[in-house]
């Protein structure tokens, strides 16, 4: 047993954050897409490298060897008309991602803005190569076809990038296809010319997701299981729902997801 944080003079343990993630309905053979936040949890009570190994290993205790391990490792390169390299851009979206996309038998995905980090039984299914950031062949589409699930580890308020997937797939009037391109270096160390779209926000018009708004319909299809733990929250939600009700949602009304 090792202790990984410590909050209000309270330890918790790998055993408590396995066990957690069982409370959570997270079993063998899942196919799991983390967004985190860990620094909302409290202490950490290890070494670097081995408070995010074990939380790693945390992971794949509960999913086992038949699971699959997700992580977005967003770099927004092209964004930035910066090289995308998928061995060496680093990872803009938390220390976590950063850890397990350099952890050994891990692969990468080519998308020079959204990229993911994978690893585990399906990891093949999520690697094909897309001509828009959230279109056909991304890694939200197939976590949806394979029922996958979206794990917030540490915050209520962040990861909800999968919103951005559906509000593509229901071409909201409030975004648009933007062009993008620029040189890639793929895991292989070849340079290639990559052209790709992101359904980028509408500057001069009201674009901002309301968080709020979309945990309400995951909420009300029963699709948001929250677990307090140490200082911060794990939720557990299930994908073809999340798309499925938000789509609808969309469809009722375009704007539904919007801030006032």
């Amino acid at each position: 047993m090792k202790y990984i944080f410590k909050c209000n003079d309270k330890k918790y343990s790998n055993i408590d954050l396995i066990e957690a993630f069982k409370k959570l309905g997270i079993k063998k053979g899942d196919i799991l897409c983390v967004h985190s936040e860990l620094m909302k949890f409290g202490i950490p009570l290890l070494p670097r490298n081995e408070f995010l190994q074990t939380i790693l290993d945390c992971f794949f205790k509960v999913i086992g060897k038949e699971g699959t391990l997700i992580m977005p490792t967003f770099t927004y390169s092209f964004c930035k008309n910066e090289v995308y390299d998928n061995l060496n851009s680093k990872s803009t979206v938390g220390v976590l991602t950063e850890y397990f996309r350099k952890w050994g038998g891990v692969k990468r995905t080519n998308d020079p803005i959204f990229s993911f980090a994978i690893k585990g039984a399906k990891e093949e299914l999520f690697l094909k190569d897309t001509t828009s950031c959230f279109g056909e062949n991304c890694v939200y589409e197939i976590l949806a076809k394979e029922n996958g699930k979206l794990v917030l580890f540490g915050s209520k308020i962040a990861g909800y990038t999968f919103s951005h997937f559906i509000e593509e797939k229901a071409h909201v009037p409030y975004r648009y296809f933007k062009n993008f391109s620029g040189k890639i270096i793929d895991e292989d160390g070849k340079i290639l010319q990559k052209n790709i779209k992101y359904y980028v926000r509408k500057l001069n018009e009201n674009s901002d997701l309301d968080v709020d708004k979309q945990v309400a319909i995951l909420k009300n299809d029963n699709n948001f299981n929250i677990l307090n733990f140490s200082n911060a929250h794990i939720i557990n939600i299930d994908m073809k729902n999340y798309l499925e009700k938000t789509l609808k949602a969309l469809k009722d009304n375009p704007y539904c997801l919007l801030k006032e």
